[in-house]
């Protein structure tokens, strides 16, 4: 073994705890608030080797959210064997509320909005990270439902865009802005019409 490999897992150690100890710090102060000098002291390790993984807040912050999205996982992407064009909606919409509960990535998300008046190219950054790779898969799986006959073939990212929208409006900005929200008992149903009017417009 290299002396390298041996540094390596405690390097990746150390970065995993700088960015745990700046991900609570950013939920409980913001990102202005934040001070760097204590996500060195919360991670145990000094300001210069803060600085030596991470050269500014924008920098940390943005590792933050990108370590939170990589731990969210949804099936926006996967459209399984067998799967209808419904079927995969259904299952999309059922993900999307599903992430919202593991409220980090969220509570992040409002951190970032937070921020639009004072560093804009920071909620930029998060919605580039994390709603933009939502766009990303979405827009894979309607290539792939097309590819199989299941949809008619379209722009399939402006189809992302109207899918995305449904999710968000149902799912997405009620959880964003309203802490405590919970499913109304029509969900299911109103998940329901939103689909039919997509699959009206592309469906095969």
């Amino acid at each position: 073994m290299t002396i390298g490999a041996e540094k390596q897992p405690t390097s990746d150690a150390k970065r995993d705890g700088i960015i745990r100890a700046a991900q609570a710090l950013f939920l409980r102060d913001g990102f202005s608030k934040a001070v760097m000098a204590d996500v060195a002291r919360n991670a145990d390790v000094s300001t210069a080797t803060l600085y030596k993984y991470f050269e500014s807040k924008e920098v940390l912050f943005e590792a933050v959210v990108l370590h939170a999205a990589a731990s969210v996982q949804d099936d926006f992407g996967v459209v399984a064997p067998g799967t209808s064009a419904r079927d995969f909606f259904m299952q999309a919409l059922a993900s999307a509320h599903e992430v919202q509960q593991q409220a980090q990535v969220t509570a992040l998300l409002r951190v970032a909005i937070a921020e639009v008046a004072a560093s804009p190219s920071l909620p930029r950054k998060v919605f580039d990270t994390v709603i933009g790779g939502r766009y990303a898969r979405l827009q894979a799986a309607l290539d792939e439902m097309v590819g199989r006959g299941l949809l008619k073939p379209h722009d399939t990212a402006f189809g992302a865009r109207i899918g995305m929208g449904m999710i968000k409006e149902l799912f997405i900005w009620p959880a964003l802005f309203v802490p405590d929200f919970k499913l109304p008992p029509d969900a299911v149903a109103r998940a329901d019409e939103a689909i039919n009017i997509y699959l009206a417009a592309y469906g095969a």
